[in-house]
């Protein structure tokens, strides 16, 4: 019982701290400010992962097929997943375009 007790109170304890902690900080407004100050290199950095994600689950799940099947076949059709989402963002993507190309407009 004693033990139980004591938990109790470091749980009410270290809520209390942490609460104290996070009221008296403004860390979301620094992140925001940093995030401000360096807005190209973020959207650049969300850019390559756009762009090169699928390249990076489709080598992770070269280097997996030989460790665990099923981990290898998840990242694989993650990236496959990721491949359609980034080229065909429209309906099915559209076979009968006038453009030729899928998902223009």
């Amino acid at each position: 019982m004693a033990k139980k007790t004591v938990k109790k109170a470091v749980k009410k304890t270290a809520k209390k701290v942490v609460k104290k902690v996070l009221d008296s900080t403004t860390i979301d407004e620094k992140i925001m400010e940093n995030i401000d100050e360096n807005r190209g290199l973020y959207n650049k950095i969300l850019c390559y992962i756009k762009c090169y994600g699928g390249y990076v689950l489709a080598v992770g799940a070269g280097c997996l097929f030989g460790v665990n099947t099923i981990a290898a076949t998840s990242f694989l059709l993650g990236a496959v997943a990721w491949a359609y989402w980034q080229v065909c963002k429209c309906k099915a993507c559209k076979v009968n375009s006038t453009s030729g190309t899928c998902c223009n407009g």
